[in-house]
């Protein structure tokens, strides 16, 4: 099958929807399948142009014209698109509110089968105004998509708005590196506990530093209790009150700000770690409980977004209503205290997050693009 895939920006740019569409392109390439990916240069410093290739796929990037909060506009991309379509058997569009991914799915409709994903982007609170208009008007191409995938049955309402009928939305989650996360190297592991003068009882956030994010109630709920919260991720704007709030509580010993790790680097401070806490006020998935869990560490979460589609409280993991800290406290000095329901939660983790293997998500694709390609325009 020769396979088209569109996003607005793709490796090396560091990100969620482009890690989602290298992956997927990978898997379907070792699976004998010929990927193009048509991007732009969005957030990236490689050449621009044809004949780009990358672990098998073939990269097609273009010069991105205009940027406007990421929404992006690329007039050689659809140049190269209204010439080229026509080699392929089906198209995936990655983004909503994102120009390329969306002038696709218009100009393609009923020129061949198209899949729609729209990346979480589809309930975003960020250029609020921009979105609400959006919504009103461009969004609503994406309705002319074959197939639109959502990431937990949370996204179906949304999709639905736009005018998406139900029987074309389809559940597609993301997808975790389980090998990686799971392998220990414990060497790694003693350099990664020494750069950062871990200790025991370390508590784990991975993500940016957002007011959205629920770190100030993290901090609020470890004031007295015998752990390390060890902060990993670029600054979302709210360090600095954050940092604020924790010398207000006289807590500085107690919070490690490690900043942007590599992958590698990532994966060490999942596993020089005892626990992981996602205290967040939305998640359109949350992928880092997926990699807490393939990296065997019992969760804790708040109850917000998608969060309850992957964390069943004292099951698989222990949930906290958003913003009531003494519960999160309970839920963090539970984790530590008591081994019996840690094994039982890291156990249950672990055989969930691997339902979530690239793997499996890459089969779950494949089906999806024989179905459009089968039932035809």
């Amino acid at each position: 099958m020769k396979i088209l895939q569109i996003t607005n920006s793709f490796h090396p740019v560091i990100g969620g929807q482009e890690k989602v569409v290298l992956e997927i392109s990978k898997g379907l390439v070792k699976k004998g399948h010929e990927v193009t990916v048509l991007t732009t240069d969005y957030l990236c410093e490689e050449k621009v142009g044809s004949g780009e290739k990358f672990d098998g796929i073939e990269i097609v990037r273009m010069k991105n014209d205009l940027w406007l909060a990421g929404y992006g506009y690329s007039p050689e991309a659809m140049k190269w698109l209204r010439k080229n379509y026509s080699k392929f058997d089906v198209v995936h569009c990655h983004g909503y509110n994102r120009y390329l991914p969306e002038f696709a799915v218009k100009f393609l409709f009923k020129k061949i089968p198209v899949v729609f994903t729209a990346h979480g982007f589809i309930h975003t609170k960020k250029n609020m105004i921009f979105k609400k208009i959006h919504d009103l008007t461009i969004g609503r191409v994406v309705r002319k998509a074959d197939i639109c995938t959502a990431l937990t049955e949370l996204d179906f309402l949304d999709y639905e708005k736009l005018g998406v009928s139900k029987e074309k939305i389809l559940v597609l989650p993301n997808g975790v590196d389980i090998e990686k996360f799971s392998n220990r190297d414990e060497e790694v592991i003693r350099k990664f506990k020494t750069k950062f003068k871990l200790g025991k009882n370390v508590l784990l956030y991975v993500g940016r530093i957002h007011e959205s994010k629920g770190l100030q109630y993290v901090v609020d709920a470890i004031k007295n209790i015998d752990t390390t919260l060890l902060i990993v991720g670029r600054d979302g704007g709210y360090k600095k009150v954050l940092e604020e709030k924790i010398k207000e509580r006289g807590i500085g010993e107690k919070v490690i700000f490690a900043g942007g790790l590599s992958d590698e680097e990532v994966v060490a401070a999942y596993q020089s770690s005892d626990a992981f806490v996602l205290f967040s006020e939305w998640e359109g998935f949350g992928i880092v409980i997926i990699e807490a869990m393939a990296a065997n560490l019992p969760v804790i979460s708040s109850d917000r977004g998608a969060i309850p589609y992957l964390i069943k409280d004292g099951k698989n993991g222990l949930m906290s209503e958003f913003k009531n800290v003494g519960a999160l406290r309970d839920n963090i000095m539970k984790l530590f205290g008591d081994e019996k329901l840690r094994t039982k939660l890291i156990k249950s983790g672990k055989e969930f997050s691997e339902n979530y293997s690239w793997e499996k998500i890459v089969e779950m694709v494949e089906e999806i693009y024989i179905g459009v390609e089968k039932d035809g325009i």
